[in-house]
């Protein structure tokens, strides 16, 4: 096994231990004879009442998968969103598609079918709902009178502006009848347990998924201002600024109003995170005899600076005369000034090949970034993984790797020179990983 070879088996083993179908039965359990519902040592009395379940997001049908495995004949019926399949799990468990990272027509069809059901769930009953990265785009109801092509719009010009997620899910959160804990008025006569997995970088629940079912402010004025320090708010659609400013006006009047509401009878389980992703990640490495070490807090900003973040860490280690991973997660964002194609992956891939052609090292090394999602951008590819000799080998192939970094077509430079890591979807959502191995000669 080449080193290349290594970090994708590190990267594909710390895929399969964070596995929702494979992590659930740890952390829910149910005691039929007894009719107790355990959840991270919380109990729940479920014995003769109904239980249902919900669920949006690009893990909603591997989470319900394990959800109904182990409640088994005490799950009465459920529905669950999700981007990657079409057929249901079970007669119990049916499955509605939308579409990710932009919503249209179907994610609003299948929300909606999502509210009516939840809207019929009996009085006292108990709801399992299951929300993970995806959410935003997969669980979207315009606010009355914005479409669903307005919306798109909007997203669109914010994935590209380089914002934060914190950035775009403001300004998603003020544009939703869903988002923000809007959704809770459509449950409060249930008793209501939420399972998260977060894609957070702090594992904030008003954000993953813009919190359908965290009370919380959504803010109008925060979303224009938003939308002013990125400078697209005169970009988005005319109808749309009319709604933010017309909501604005209102949230100053009476700001209680925009704050969600929550009740008694619900229950908030944040069941994974990307932390405790790249905890994992770490011990695989040591597995193959590396020292492992990683960079604890996840990374949220600019590629640029996560970029100069990993070459630093690498330079500091670099002339090490033992193996040494190097651990990264996080999401950066990326200003897409080119016409190619890609995702924020790929990009990181390449601009690290060009780093690491230049290093001061006889040493190897390799640099992997990868999607937990199994999706980078609106491309097949999880991710890309180089080494020092990667735009060297691209060169003797006639591959100018500048010209396509300047076109953000870092697909297609893959594509061509090799580097490509494809898992297809996952059914999971944790964020970004990197991975550097640094092997002494």
């Amino acid at each position: 096994m080449n080193n290349s070879e290594t970090a994708r088996t590190i990267f594909e083993k710390t895929l399969r231990f964070v596995d929702p179908e494979k992590s659930l039965p740890g952390i829910l359990n149910y005691n039929k004879q007894v009719g107790l519902l355990t959840i991270q040592n919380q109990k729940f009395e479920i014995k003769d009442r109904p239980v249902y379940l919900i669920g949006t997001g690009k893990a909603s049908h591997t989470m319900a998968k394990a959800v109904e495995n182990i409640l088994a004949e005490k799950l009465t019926d459920g529905l669950v969103i999700s981007p990657n399949q079409n057929t249901d799990i079970s007669d119990k468990v049916r499955v509605r598609q939308g579409t990710h990272p932009l919503p249209d027509q179907k994610s609003v069809d299948s929300s909606s079918e999502l509210i009516k059901f939840s809207e019929s769930i009996p009085d006292q009953s108990v709801v399992i709902n299951l929300v993970s990265g995806g959410t935003s785009s997969l669980f979207c109801l315009p606010a009355d009178p914005l479409t669903i092509d307005e919306i798109r719009e909007v997203y669109k010009l914010l994935i590209e502006s380089g914002a934060t997620i914190h950035q775009i899910n403001t300004v998603r959160k003020s544009l939703s009848q869903v988002k923000g804990g809007k959704l809770l008025g459509y449950l409060k006569h249930t008793t209501l347990i939420d399972l998260i997995i977060s894609d957070i970088p702090d594992d904030d629940l008003t954000m993953v998924g813009s919190g359908p079912s965290i009370a919380q402010k959504v803010s109008p004025v925060d979303a224009i201002s938003e939308l002013k320090k990125l400078r697209i708010f005169d970009s988005i659609p005319s109808s749309v600024r009319e709604f933010l400013e017309k909501e604005s006006e209102a949230e100053k009047k009476k700001p209680d109003s925009f704050i969600t509401k929550d009740f008694n009878d619900h229950h908030t389980f944040l069941i994974a995170s990307a932390g405790e992703m790249a905890r994992k990640a770490g011990e695989i490495a040591e597995e193959f005899n590396f020292k492992s070490i990683i960079h604890k807090e996840p990374w949220s900003g600019p590629i640029e600076d996560l970029e100069r973040l990993i070459i630093k860490t690498v330079n500091t280690h670099l002339n090490t005369d033992k193996k040494t991973a190097l651990i990264f997660f996080g999401e950066p964002t990326v200003h897409v000034s080119g016409d190619g194609l890609g995702g924020r992956n790929q990009e990181l891939a390449l601009r690290m090949a060009f780093r690491l052609k230049n290093l001061d090292s006889n040493n190897d090394v390799v640099f992997l970034s990868a999607g937990t999602d199994g999706i980078d951008g609106p491309t097949d590819s999880a991710g890309a993984v180089v080494d020092t000799h990667s735009i060297e080998k691209a060169s003797e192939k006639g591959l100018n790797a500048m010209s396509y970094l300047e076109k953000n077509d870092s697909y297609h430079f893959f594509k061509k020179a090799g580097g490509h890591i494809k898992t297809g979807p996952t059914g999971n959502n944790l964020m970004d990983l990197q991975v550097v191995l640094i092997i002494p000669k």
